[in-house]
């Protein structure tokens, strides 16, 4: 009798202390929802992080990411501009990149903002977006060694940053 006893009072605890899989499941799903908000999130956050900065006559040149196109065999640079000094602009003379191995690669295309004119107007701490895409990009290519950007002011004089040893993000 004490045997029935004890197993009906360890059924009962077991009944007490068990949750059903509804509720389970349901958590589940909430944290795999919330996980990836919070991947979002994170990825948010590493959108205006630059890979590399340089700023040269009052301009802070951000260089924010080096992207690969496999399918069309072309590298996008993409940067944005901002300036501390008084509204003026700059005329972009950006022609072309070059490999780890020495190979140059012609400009294709660029955006300044939402034109594609060379002329880039430059308000006091206001970013401006700029695109530069070169064609005939193998992915094999992993490193660009050399970005020059080349620009002058309105009065012609030339200026020049560089950004070195650039790893390509292929997709």
């Amino acid at each position: 009798m004490k045997i029935i006893y004890v197993v009906l009072i360890c059924l009962l605890a077991s009944q007490g202390f068990a949750q059903s899989t509804q509720p389970c499941d349901q958590i589940k799903a909430e944290l795999i929802k919330i996980k990836a908000e919070n991947e979002s999130l994170k990825n948010s956050l590493k959108i205006g992080k630059a890979i590399s900065e340089i700023n040269s006559d009052k301009i802070d040149f951000k260089l924010l990411k080096v992207d690969g196109d496999s399918k069309n065999q072309t590298i996008t640079a993409t940067l944005t501009l901002k300036t501390s000094a008084a509204n003026w602009y700059i005329m972009s003379h950006v022609r072309s990149i070059i490999d780890i191995d020495g190979n140059e690669y012609k400009l294709k295309s660029q955006t300044i903002g939402a034109d594609t004119f060379r002329k880039i107007e430059l308000n006091t701490e206001v970013p401006i977006k700029c695109t530069f895409t070169f064609g005939g990009i193998l992915p094999d290519v992993k490193i660009i060694r050399l970005f020059k950007f080349d620009y002058t002011h309105g009065l012609g004089e030339k200026y020049f940053v560089e950004f070195r040893d650039l790893t390509v993000d292929w997709k």
